[in-house]
């Protein structure tokens, strides 16, 4: 068994695979794709047998599709690449690995796209869909039966959609949106293990909103917002990234101003947060992982490494351990390989 960081370096651009020591949590390099441009956004399918990634070659934007060494390392070979025109600020597959989903920020939309037999990421697309300006994030539930598409700024919604995992269509929710009520700028979402809640990271109001998830419809409703910042504290500051933990007892989002990861332990039988604290870290973090045996935490800011944390498993507080040397990282995930 062997857990993975994949990392998306800019500049010299190529994937880095990093093997997370599991007594310690310390990254060490296992192997490095190189580009023909610009790594942004990632997603793995399902099995872990495929890594898609958003890549800017000479100003085109195409995803391309890696296959994954599961058993002798995580090393990624590229097996395809399409130019899909505009730029996916976030990228998932379905529950299924059969469709990959991007969401667009500039362009205020969502698209899927089918990947064939052989992991390969295909044209045509399936579809797209006009939402709202500055769409941020795109996953479906566990059932694979609804997707949700986050906005900030001036939309602060959730687009919800109808998922049909045969064909790969999406359809507007009798409920299209759902609004944390005060201008959030809802930005990432994730969804509890338990399937009953979801929380979104605020990316105006600096702040993470629990929401109530009805799954037979496909419904979010919110429940409560706390702020990600200390009290009294004044300046500039937004949210990017939120992740649970795998056991969903706690959750952390990414302070770019404060800087810093704001953690919050969750009651499982209501969904409310309770903060567990809020702790330093590089300049304006924005790509966060936490790594699939819920104990370390890693972020990436401006200072080209990734920063580690371990977390407490009695209380979610994170303890800093060395960074690792990277260069100016765009994305981070993890994963278990066997």
């Amino acid at each position: 068994m062997t857990d993975v960081v994949y990392a998306a370096i800019s500049g010299e651009p190529k994937l880095s695979v990093y093997h997370i020591d599991s007594a310690s949590g310390r990254l060490g390099l296992a192997s490095e794709a190189t580009l023909s441009g610009n790594p942004g956004a990632l997603a793995t399918s399902p099995d872990l047998n495929y890594l898609y990634a958003g890549i800017n070659v000479d100003d085109r934007h195409e995803i391309h599709s890696f296959r994954i060494e599961r058993h002798s390392g995580g090393g990624l070979e590229q097996i395809g690449g399409i130019d899909i025109g505009a730029n996916p600020c976030h990228l998932s597959t379905d529950n299924t690995g059969r469709f990959l989903l991007g969401a667009y920020y500039s362009d205020g939309m969502a698209t899927v796209h089918p990947i064939g037999t052989d992991g390969v990421v295909a044209d045509p697309r399936v579809q797209r869909v006009d939402t709202a300006p500055k769409a941020h994030y795109i996953q479906t539930d566990a059932a694979n039966r609804y997707a949700f598409v986050p906005h900030v700024c001036d939309a602060n919604v959730i687009f919800q959609f109808g998922f049909d995992e045969a064909t790969g269509v999406l359809t507007p929710n009798p409920t299209p949106t759902a609004s944390p009520g005060t201008p959030e700028g809802p930005r990432h979402m994730c969804f509890h293990p338990n399937g009953r809640f979801a929380f979104s990271d605020g990316e105006q109001g600096s702040s993470v909103t629990a929401w109530s998830y009805d799954s037979d419809a496909g419904k979010l409703t919110p429940l409560q917002t706390l702020s990600t910042l200390p009290d009294g504290w004044e300046g500039d500051n937004s949210c990017s990234q939120i992740h649970i933990t795998p056991d969903g007892r706690s959750v952390y989002a990414c302070n770019r101003g404060h800087h810093s990861l704001a953690g919050f332990r969750i009651d499982a039988g209501t969904g409310a947060l309770e903060l567990i604290g809020i702790f330093a870290t590089d300049p304006v973090p924005r790509p966060l992982t936490i790594d699939p045996s819920g104990r370390y935490v890693y972020v990436a800011g401006t200072a080209n490494r990734l920063g580690a944390f371990a977390i407490d498993a009695g209380t979610g507080g994170l303890t800093p351990l060395p960074s690792c040397d990277t260069g100016p990282v765009s994305w981070v995930l993890s994963a278990r390989l066997s």
